[in-house]
């Protein structure tokens, strides 16, 4: 079996639409209160739960819709795979950009100060 095959047909059959779909959760995401479990559609406004008081979170994480796309990028870089493919993960990579902007920030050490 040829590796270069083998590779798209990952991305393809497996990764990209992962990604899609979690994407496509996060943006209709419920938020859930960690006290009570109270479900709601939107963040409230107060930024806590009306029944308990309680700490709200979204149901769908970060990290969730992130977990392959440094996959798929390395995919990409290393094996041949059609220009579509690196397309597809290209603006799935900008989409996702786009929905949580950059990495915060970097950890600066005592070094970098000096």
């Amino acid at each position: 079996m040829d590796e270069d095959d083998v590779a798209e047909r990952v991305l393809t059959t497996h990764f990209i639409r992962d990604l899609m779909g979690n994407l496509n959760a996060f943006s209709r995401q419920k938020f859930r209160c960690t006290k009570c479990n109270t479900s709601y559609r939107r963040m409230p406004l107060a930024g806590k739960c009306s029944r308990c008081g309680g700490h709200i979170i979204p149901t769908v994480h970060e990290g969730s819709v992130k977990k392959y796309l440094n996959m798929s990028r390395d995919i990409c870089e290393h094996y041949k795979v059609s220009e579509y493919t690196k397309q597809r993960v290209k603006v799935l990579d900008m989409a996702i950009e786009s929905t949580f902007g950059q990495e915060k920030f970097q950890q600066m050490g005592l070094a970098d100060f000096m």
